[in-house]
């Protein structure tokens, strides 16, 4: 089944941009050519004839394979054989109950109306002139466009999917005029070559120069276009090289750089020919090798629509966790910023020479190319000076984003699988010093260490999962799923920020901070979490032993006026029995909220028992404390004069987005 979509969506997407280049190519190309270097129509005509065949065979391939292509996906989403699909209900439902329906909708429309045209021109002397060949082409760039509802930039939500949305129309046009036209392209160099005519000669090289500037702007579009795709699909090291989703679109991208060196020969070392020679011998030899390239940009095209077909079936690169194949990485936040602007530098001078250095070698400068390639050296030499402090071991996983999200309920999980197989080594605090310890050849790791956090959580699950290379901890792949893996994983890495958070001053600290986990809370009767509340500015999480303070609750409910105009919100948390107990029915102090017991102890990681009875954290939006006090520090707790201007300098802090796509992993 996927095979037989794959090929539908590969013959669709190559007849309608063929169907697309054949007009663009009359109208944009042969026409003018036909017009600058005052030829007959009539002697055009066996040319004109073979374009209006190659237009009526991409759109009877275009409306076949598009009927295929509904069929494969009416019997996905039904679950059924193809027959089964097309004879019952399921291609119907398809058709008028989706949007890809919907869009499969239009495009017939549009290939009925463009069929007309055809009818108008005339098939056997098929002329693309006038407002009918306008009208074509239009209606053909217009069943082109619309293929971009049915990619992945359709289902990209906010202002990034308008944004993909409108990088694919411009990216499948810009194949259209480059890609599509390549086909006519070849039968003009065919017919210039064959008649040995030099009106026929003249004629070619006028298109060829128009079909090169054609190009050009199709190539720029392309790659515009290609970027934004790239960057919104698969925008990252580990997106590219560790999916298939990836690795496929590196293999497009490589026969697109191999099509653009085709063409830059093209371009650069032979078009130039075609106005400089005089001999015919050479120049119907320099037609006869734009010929053969052009067939071989185009076989290259063919295989990037080959790749496309493919890539449009599977989940983007985002959406898949990565498995990283090299046994290093770069960790690029670990240099400084001189290091950092070094090697940009080097990296935008090496882009440049590289693209020099192709653009000689296509023009037959082979010195040139010798001493840009020498300062490509160069500049590759340079950039991997910097790059040593950054370079880390990595592991398969260590890009893997956890299917357990950081918060209470899995810390208390993580907790309990932590006491039953890590406690016996790394003690019960984490310290490295449980009863096995001492046993042991090489004394277990700290867990507390801030050291902790500069292995992201991918690298602590292949640890967990299969060990360490010491030898001495064991993989525990086949005694905890990978739910309980990522559980103990988040209860260690929240043990570790409590420790850390513990070292928090009360000014603001913009560095590195440890972050608290989500949990949910209830205030008015109402189930609130702490990701809610953060997504409206800082929070003010209040941590106190039972009973609740009034006094310092009063003053900030007090205060409420001014915190709410500063977007601050206060959440207090009582962390111990008693908690909820309100003397002689009493009303709840303001700002308490009630929570589980799983919050009560993923919580207690953040107080120290000498904290005075209350610990007070400045949270930014990404839930890092920012701050920190305590009632038993010599200046008390802050004032809320105190609270706003902080709350002012930690609203500027900003926070990371789960991608830049918008896609949470």
């Amino acid at each position: 089944m996927e095979g037989f979509l794959i090929a539908a969506r590969f013959f669709h997407f190559a007849a309608v941009i063929m169907l697309t280049g054949v007009f663009a190519f009359e109208r944009l190309v042969l026409g003018p050519a036909f017009r600058q270097s005052g030829a007959a129509l009539a002697s055009a005509a066996a040319l004109r004839q073979r374009l209006g065949q190659l237009a009526w065979a991409n759109l009877a391939l275009a409306l076949a394979s598009g009927a295929a292509w509904l069929v494969a996906v009416a019997a996905g989403m039904s679950a059924k054989p193809l027959g089964t699909a097309l004879l019952q209900s399921a291609v119907w439902v398809v058709l008028t109950r989706t949007r890809f329906g919907e869009d499969w909708q239009l495009r017939l429309a549009l290939a009925v109306a463009l069929g007309f045209c055809l009818l108008v021109q005339g098939g056997r002397r098929w002329r693309g002139g006038g407002v009918i060949g306008w009208i074509a082409l239009f209606l053909a760039a217009a069943v082109l466009a619309s293929l971009a509802w049915a990619g992945h930039g359709a289902s990209t939500p906010g202002p990034a999917g308008d944004l993909h949305l409108a990088a694919d129309f411009c990216h499948l046009l810009a194949a259209g005029l480059w890609l599509g036209t390549l086909p006519p392209l070849v039968l003009l160099l065919a017919e210039g070559r064959q008649t040995r005519d030099a009106y026929w000669a003249v004629v070619a090289a006028t298109a060829t120069r128009r079909y090169s500037a054609l190009a050009i702007a199709s190539v720029t579009v392309l790659l515009a276009g290609g970027l934004v795709n790239t960057w919104l699909l698969a925008g990252t090291a580990p997106a590219l090289v560790g999916t298939e989703y990836g690795r496929l679109l590196l293999a497009k991208i490589g026969l697109f750089i191999a099509m653009l060196i085709v063409a830059a020969v093209n371009l650069f070392r032979l078009t130039p020919r075609l106005a400089a020679v005089a001999a015919r011998n050479t120049l119907l030899r320099t037609i006869a090798q734009l010929g053969r390239n052009a067939r071989i940009e185009t076989g290259l095209g063919l295989g990037v629509l080959a790749i496309v077909s493919v890539l449009g079936t599977l989940p983007p690169g985002l959406h898949t966790e990565p498995g990283w194949p090299f046994p290093v990485r770069l960790d690029l936040t670990a240099l400084r910023e001189g290091s950092q602007i070094l090697l940009a530098s080097m990296a935008l001078a090496a882009c440049a020479f590289a693209v020099a250095a192709v653009v000689a070698a296509a023009a037959g400068q082979y010195r040139r190319m010798a001493v840009l390639a020498a300062g490509l050296a160069l500049c590759l030499a340079i950039g991997s000076i910097p790059l040593r402090p950054a370079i880390e071991p990595a592991y398969p996983t260590s890009y893997y984003s956890p299917t357990e999200p950081y918060a209470a309920a899995s810390i208390a999980r993580g907790a309990a699988v932590y006491a039953e197989n890590c406690a016996l080594c790394h003690g019960a605090a984490g310290h490295g010093d449980g009863p096995a310890a001492a046993d042991l050849p090489v004394r277990p790791g700290d867990l507390t260490e801030p050291h902790l956090f500069t292995h992201s959580p991918g690298d602590l699950f292949w640890w967990v999962s299969h060990g360490r290379d010491d030898g001495v901890m064991p993989g525990f792949a086949d005694v905890l799923s990978a739910n309980q893996r990522w559980d103990v994983i988040n209860f260690i890495r929240a043990r570790a920020a409590g420790v850390l958070a513990r070292e928090i001053r009360p000014e603001v600290t913009t560095s590195a901070a440890p972050q608290v986990p989500d949990f949910a809370f209830e205030a008015g009767g109402v189930r609130h979490t702490l990701g809610q509340a953060l997504e409206t500015g800082p929070v003010l999480l209040v941590l106190f032993a039972p009973p609740a303070p009034p006094t310092r609750l009063r003053q900030l409910a007090a205060a409420s006026p001014q915190l709410d105009a500063a977007s601050l919100q206060v959440i207090a948390v009582g962390l111990g029995p008693g908690a909820e107990d309100h003397p002689n029915g009493a009303q709840a102090p303001p700002f308490v909220g009630g929570v589980s017991s799983d919050v009560i102890d993923a919580l207690a990681l953040f107080r120290t028992p000498d904290d005075g009875g209350e610990t007070e954290l400045l949270l930014d939006r990404a839930g890092n404390v920012r701050a920190r006090w305590t009632a038993n520090l010599p200046g008390g707790l802050a004032r809320p004069t105190t609270l706003l201007a902080d709350c002012e300098r930690v609203a500027r802090i900003t926070a990371a987005a789960p991608s830049h796509a918008g896609h949470a992993h």
